[in-house]
């Protein structure tokens, strides 16, 4: 099918066309939005991600401790990746809560979902808090047997969450 446009009309339609591409907003968003749309993430509890942590750093006496928010661009990917940053006990701090945020519309979903502190932190803070707990438990047990839970964990088929 063909549409057929006078020529007194091209120069117009052509910048009604720019015009409409220029001002289309990016998926992405900028590193404060993405962070602040994280903050604010409504979990499972009814509770925002921000409320959890801190509820998690006061309850924990300062076993946890956030560290921060990365935010990590890939230039193929339509979304960012906001890390948390935290650490727990005798370990070294780690950025291990992973979230992927869009916006335009704005949209936060965990990195994954189903494994890791991230899924107990979607579930609320007792949640979280139990796989905190769950976490310094193992590092009291020697080098060796947590390098075996960590292979074994994937093919436990209990949820000792």
């Amino acid at each position: 099918m063909r549409i057929l446009v006078p020529r007194s009309l091209v120069p117009a339609v052509l910048a009604g066309l720019v015009s409409t591409a220029a001002g289309a907003q990016s998926a992405v968003p900028t590193e404060r939005a993405a962070i602040d749309l994280v903050r604010d993430r409504r979990t499972a509890a009814f509770a925002t991600v921000a409320q959890t942590l801190a509820y998690a750093q006061r309850v924990t006496g300062g076993a946890f401790r956030l560290g921060g928010y990365r935010v990590d661009y890939r230039p193929e990917a339509p979304f960012a990746r906001v890390q948390i940053c935290y650490r727990l006990g005798i370990d070294p701090p780690t950025c291990g809560l992973d979230y992927r945020v869009a916006v335009n519309p704005a949209h936060v979903e965990p990195s994954d979902r189903y494994d890791g502190l991230t899924r107990d932190l979607e579930h609320g803070p007792q949640a979280f808090l139990r796989a905190l707990a769950r976490d310094v438990d193992l590092q009291r047990q020697p080098a060796l047997l947590r390098k075996i839970q960590a292979a074994l964990d994937p093919y436990n088929p209990y949820d000792w969450r």
